[in-house]
């Protein structure tokens, strides 16, 4: 099982994974980040969009493997501080 070395939110992550783990899984499953969503199983709708060093990707269609070594945001990781972010309140 292959160890994948990422950042999320900031934070240090490793991990090992099987090599067919999507993103998504990865966030919701073992690192219990639930804000991101896999909403329609086709990559269209968007629900599971995450910032990939800093550009904006769909994680249920991207292997947690190819984040190795990279930043992952979700939308959890958007706040600073104790102030919510506009996409969080809303």
């Amino acid at each position: 099982m292959p160890k994948l070395h990422l950042h999320v939110n900031g934070e240090p992550v490793a991990i090992d994974i099987e090599a067919t783990t999507l993103l998504v899984d990865l966030l919701r499953g073992p690192l219990a980040l639930t804000g991101t969503h896999s909403g329609c199983d086709t990559a269209q709708c968007g629900a599971c969009t995450v910032l990939l060093d800093d550009l904006p990707v769909k994680s249920c269609s991207l292997l947690a493997l190819q984040a190795q070594g990279r930043r992952v945001t979700t939308v959890d990781g958007l706040a600073r501080g104790e102030q919510p972010h506009a996409l969080q309140e809303a």
